[in-house]
């Protein structure tokens, strides 16, 4: 037998995980129904027979070969370049010998680089405990003979992974669910037993879940957002894009600064954020906007009313929108899909406006910080100055406010509404890394953005 090889898994965002699939090796991938089981298998099959592979599948079902075609017709990824052997479930489940006899002949025949069988549940169902562990045995045996990389599909509640033979047996298990939430269900992937892979991160990956996606698309697993290795910080001041602000910074803001801009409604936290991003499209910093209330017509429409033309720089590829309705959006993809145009465009500002939105869709708060949190460190890493809005309650004086993602950003900055002389005022509370002034300044909303009164006649 030739030696490991690390080769592509073909999902979507495995890779990143795991740093690629070892081969020879058995995988397990256990779940209910309806967790995308199959779909996960054949996409890899489908990858791995464009990518050059000999695959082979084995469906173990009822359903005749027509209607399997039919069904894989509808996915939008598959390729049937792959060889598909059926072997009918009643006689699997009635004469299990003869059915190890007949996979034995096909991978025989075939030789496949990779093999996925699915199920494995049906195999030895009419075994008593002992010869149903005596099957399993001489079943991987059969598989170790050949040098190839093999997925068992199983349909396993996670309890019964202890007791299952098909789990000692394999080198590797991933397990799907679904966890109701609300109005939503998500689809979350473990790594219960991996062997093989990187010893670094191994302990990382089995301890952790991993949110996926399953559509006519295919299957899409989502890695954690993590920091960027190996980039220094640049702690070069920039400015805010509000006159007389910078001063209350020492100079601006540093490089890589997280800025949270908190106060109640009406107090001008996106005009802030917008002021924000167009100061650094003038001065060619591509940004992107999330936003979780307002569509990108709205936002830009909006803007044209302060006289700010962002159209110009969505038209020149400057500046991007992420604008999603909290209650359907997937947490992990909602992270790749900002990573993935962040590292397209080589963005340098990001404006992420209502992060109170977000608890629609992560109802836990230690989810939510756990969210915030990655998503600050991973724009920190690559030395992107973000400001984040939030709404808080009304508070007599701006600073006593408490403010519940204020641990996790660099910098705070509190927007009061005065009640008594229908007044607006703004204070530094947090700026980490530097100098900041205290004290309570008065800005005000003008035709031309925000604007503090101390330094500008209004």
């Amino acid at each position: 037998m030739d030696g490991l090889k690390q080769i592509s898994c073909g999902i979507n965002g495995f890779d990143e995980i795991l740093g690629r699939m070892v081969s020879p090796s058995t995988i397990l991938v256990a779940g209910t129904a309806g967790v995308g089981k199959t779909i996960m298998s054949l996409q890899m099959l489908s990858n791995a027979s464009k990518n050059g592979e000999k695959a082979l599948y084995i469906p173990i079902t009822t359903e005749s070969a027509e209607k399997l075609k039919m069904y894989n017709s509808t996915l939008d990824f598959f390729d049937n370049s792959f060889e598909v052997h059926a072997i009918n479930r009643q006689l699997a489940e009635k004469d299990p010998l003869t059915t190890l006899i007949e996979i034995g002949n096909i991978i025989e025949s075939i030789k496949p680089d990779r093999l996925v069988i699915d199920p494995i549940t049906p195999l030895g169902y009419g075994f008593i405990e002992q010869e149903k562990r005596r099957f399993f045995y001489t079943l991987d045996s059969m598989l170790q003979e050949r040098n190839m990389l093999t997925f068992l599909v199983g349909e396993l509640l996670k309890t019964e992974l202890h007791n299952s033979v098909v789990s000692h047996l394999s080198d590797g298990i991933i397990y799907l669910t679904r966890e109701d939430r609300n109005s939503r269900a998500d689809h979350l992937m473990e790594f219960i037993k991996m062997r093989g892979i990187d010893p670094g991160i191994h302990s990382e990956i089995t301890s952790r879940k991993y949110p996926y996606n399953i559509n006519s698309a295919g299957f899409a697993a989502y890695p954690h957002l993590k920091p960027e290795n190996g980039l220094a910080l640049d702690d070069t001041r920039v400015e805010a894009g509000v006159p007389g602000l910078d001063s209350m910074f020492d100079g601006g803001l540093l490089r890589y600064n997280s800025l949270l801009v908190a106060g109640t409604p009406g107090t001008g936290k996106k005009i802030f954020g917008l002021q924000f991003i167009l100061h650094g499209l003038e001065n060619d910093e591509p940004g992107i906007v999330v936003s979780f209330e307002d569509t990108p017509y709205q936002m830009i429409l909006d803007a044209k009313r302060m006289g700010w033309d962002l159209e110009k720089y969505v038209a020149s590829g400057l500046l991007h929108f992420i604008c999603s309705n909290p209650g359907e959006i997937y947490p992990g993809k909602h992270a790749a899909n900002i990573k993935e145009i962040i590292e397209a465009n080589d963005i340098r500002r990001v404006f992420f406006d209502g992060t109170n939105h977000l608890e629609l869709s992560i109802p836990d708060n230690l989810e939510l910080r756990g969210y915030l949190y990655s998503m600050t460190s991973y724009l920190k890493s690559r030395n992107i100055t973000s400001l984040f809005t939030t709404d808080i309650a009304p508070s007599e004086c701006p600073g006593n406010e408490k403010i519940d993602a204020a641990s996790i950003m660099d910098s705070v900055l509190v927007l009061h509404n005065s009640r008594a002389r229908d007044r607006r005022y703004m204070c530094v509370t947090k700026s980490r890394g530097t100098k900041h002034k205290r004290s309570i300044k008065e800005y005000a909303i003008t035709e031309s953005g925000i604007k503090l009164r101390t330094d500008t006649l209004i």
